[in-house]
């Protein structure tokens, strides 16, 4: 399925794709600050070499996984935008904390050697929303009758964790029929991790979280007035937790 940048598909196909939704949310979180949200922050530009480097290590035999390969990865695509940092000694302390994060999350005791996916984006048409869903999966692990998605992250967002546990809940259904679903939220800086069973959400429940934010994020590309206000964070915020 093809999508824009906006989450509008071809002719009267509208595809939503979860990094849209998420940059969106972001947006709303910035807005909110009075700070600007075009261009890319440090947590944004960390992330990328982190993907990068993670998405290298499982292409990697066990064998060559070592401290040396994640550090040697993370630094190919580390960026060398020093003021986007708080200061050089910051810039020099999330590269070496989260390279350590990552390490130590990698080789745990409960390491995966080969993901069933790595970073693939996948799509879905869902009746129920008359919307196709497009999802990055980072990476995914499954059983006999468990899936289980580890998503990678740099801060702590209420909002982003609603909607990736609610977007997962639908797509897994749809996409791997009735399998149990599990999520693994790491944060790479702090090093904590989340894990949620999802069997108390309902694909109903789901559903109408999406059908919301469906609504709310698609009239927000249309709407003006509320940015020009100061209050377009709010509202829109306001109506997906009601």
């Amino acid at each position: 399925m093809n999508h824009s940048e906006n989450g509008i598909g071809v002719g009267t196909l509208q595809v939503i794709a979860d990094f849209q939704l998420e940059r969106w949310l972001h947006t709303l979180a910035q807005e909110d600050r009075g700070t600007d949200s075009q261009d890319l922050n440090w947590q944004q530009l960390t992330q990328y070499a982190a993907y990068h480097a993670i998405n290298a290590w499982y292409t990697l035999a066990p064998t060559a996984r070592t401290q040396q390969a994640i550090t040697y990865e993370f630094e190919k695509k580390w960026t060398n935008k020093v003021q986007k940092f708080e200061s050089d000694t910051f810039y020099g302390e999330v590269k070496d904390r989260v390279i350590d994060q990552l390490y130590r999350i990698l080789t745990s005791k409960s390491r995966i050697e080969w993901p069933l996916l790595l970073f693939e984006s996948l799509d879905i048409w869902v009746d129920e929303l008359d919307l196709g869903l497009s999802m990055i999966v980072q990476v995914m692990e499954s059983s006999e009758d468990t899936i289980v998605i580890h998503k990678f992250v740099m801060e702590d967002c209420a909002a982003s964790l609603d909607l990736f546990t609610h977007m997962s809940v639908v797509f897994c259904n749809k996409a791997f029929g009735g399998k149990s679903v599990r999520l693994h939220i790491i944060n790479l800086m702090s090093g904590q991790q989340q894990r949620i069973e999802t069997s108390h959400y309902t694909m109903d429940q789901s559903l109408d979280y999406l059908k919301l934010v469906k609504d709310v994020y698609l009239e927000s590309r249309k709407c003006t007035c509320c940015r020009e206000d100061g209050h377009h964070g709010n509202k829109l915020v306001m109506a997906i937790h009601q």
